[in-house]
């Protein structure tokens, strides 16, 4: 775009190619030397709402000196009148391009993948029930079985109906070791493979987050190895104490009273979450209490953790790790559940749903935990007792905690519809609260970035 420049010798308004960007020309009409601003000067000034910069305007027509005559100083014309040297003119500032380090559009809207994995959840969610159980299914393995087989698997049945074996011994009896309709054996590694499959995609998209600097993939990898290992571990441990717990009466007295009593409730809510026979509400409550609080809290708890001391971490960062966190629970859950309920028994489908869509929705509600902990990280940065400290960690993990009870319960109860809606609002509410902290960050920049390119105007 060419640059305008303003004559001060003739004011006459001329056009400078770009090229000649800080260079200083003659004029063509006058002669007068100008001084060729840079056009990201002029947008400057009205974006500060000031008068063109000096680089911009045309810098006043130099005085030159006369030369040394040669002449001897006898032959000198008597008109010749000494011109006073001119006073010392500053240089012209020379002032950055108007340009900003902005996040590319495909970095900023990289969230929005998640949705892809919404489709294999929203396949099998829409797409109905198999028509046959598994009950059904078993006797059709059965029956297309050899006879040998068949003795075997009837009578692996009948000692799993008197307490003696277990469901693997009759897999074990039946032709391949699954039933008509699976997609792997019971027997089998190969659902290792595909959550490793999964988990490279779930890296690959790290690590395109991780590009704009505010986390780095090897802490990301790691947070998500402790979740998937001690995290796992710590969650399944008290499962099982709120289970054993059951049934158990105590008075509570101190510390280990008051801890009994919520690990207690905490089997209670296992407990309502799981059974058939109890209603909607009894079953959300459950669900969220139980199901919902336990794994947000354990997936959160590293960030928790990261922010009990003052940090550098941006709110980017801790969406990163909140992302890694809960894709890496989804992928340890997904292990688990292929290996007790879905190997010989589901479909291909489920797999897919298990270890893309859950995992996007674990990471999805872990993310915006982080996001909440990140903006209120002041209520951890303080002196408290052991109550207080999990109080507040289960108010910045209340809303995906709800969302993640309500999703269960939906499902429980077949309202397929509406628990892929409550799928869509998770992604919808980490995208709104993505969206408000970008807009503070781009006018917070663009403010900074004014100011700054003020300062360098005025040399300071």
């Amino acid at each position: 775009m060419p640059i305008t420049v303003i004559c001060s010798g003739c004011k006459k308004r001329l056009k400078a190619k770009d090229s000649l960007a800080g260079r200083t020309v003659a004029c063509p009409g006058c002669g007068t030397k100008l001084t060729i601003g840079a056009a990201d000067d002029l947008a400057a000034d009205l974006l500060l709402d000031t008068k063109p910069s000096q680089s911009t305007e045309a810098a006043p027509a130099p005085v030159r000196e006369p030369e040394p005559d040669r002449v001897p100083p006898k032959s000198r014309s008597p008109r010749a009148a000494k011109t006073p040297a001119p006073p010392h003119l500053p240089a012209p500032i020379s002032v950055p391009p108007l340009t900003t380090h902005e996040t590319p559009p495909w970095l900023r809207h990289l969230h929005w993948v998640l949705v892809l994995s919404m489709i294999p959840l929203a396949f099998s969610l829409l797409h109905g029930r198999e028509d046959k159980d598994v009950a059904e299914r078993l006797l059709e393995t059965i029956e297309q079985a050899p006879a040998e087989a068949q003795k075997r698997a009837m009578h692996a049945i009948a000692d799993l109906e008197e307490g003696k074996g277990s469901l693997d011994d009759v897999f074990d009896a039946l032709p391949d070791h699954k039933l008509v309709g699976a997609f792997l054996p019971r027997d089998t590694w190969a659902h290792w493979l595909i959550t490793f499959a999964a988990a490279g995609l779930f890296v690959a998209f790290l690590f395109a987050l991780s590009t704009e600097g505010s986390a780095q993939l090897r802490h990301l990898l790691l947070l998500g190895l402790f979740t998937a290992t001690i995290g796992i571990v710590l969650l399944l441990a008290v499962q099982f104490v709120a289970a054993k717990t059951q049934g158990v009466f105590i008075i509570p007295r101190g510390l280990i009273g008051i801890l009994f009593w919520i690990v207690q409730a905490i089997g209670f809510s296992y407990r309502a979450a799981a059974d058939p026979q109890n209603g909607f509400f009894l079953s959300f409550i459950g669900f969220t209490l139980g199901v919902g609080l336990c794994e947000e809290l354990c997936k959160a708890l590293p960030i928790i953790i990261k922010y009990r001391e003052p940090n550098d971490q941006t709110w980017l960062g801790a969406y990163l790790w909140g992302l890694a966190s809960g894709a890496a629970f989804g992928l340890a859950e997904a292990i688990i559940y292929a290996s007790d309920f879905y190997n010989g028994i589901h479909g291909a489908s489920i797999y897919f749903v298990r270890n893309i869509s859950c995992v996007a929705l674990h990471a999805l509600w872990t993310g915006s935990a982080a996001i909440t902990i990140h903006r209120r990280q002041h209520l951890f940065q303080q002196e408290m007792a052991w109550h207080d400290w999990l109080v507040r960690s289960i108010a910045v993990v209340a809303v995906p905690m709800v969302l993640h009870g309500l999703y269960d319960t939906l499902l429980k109860k077949e309202m397929n519809a509406l628990a892929l809606g409550v799928a869509v609002v998770s992604f919808l509410y980490l995208a709104f609260q993505i969206s408000r902290l970008r807009g503070s960050d781009d006018q917070a920049a663009h403010e900074d970035f004014l100011k700054s390119y003020q300062r360098r105007r005025l040399g300071q």
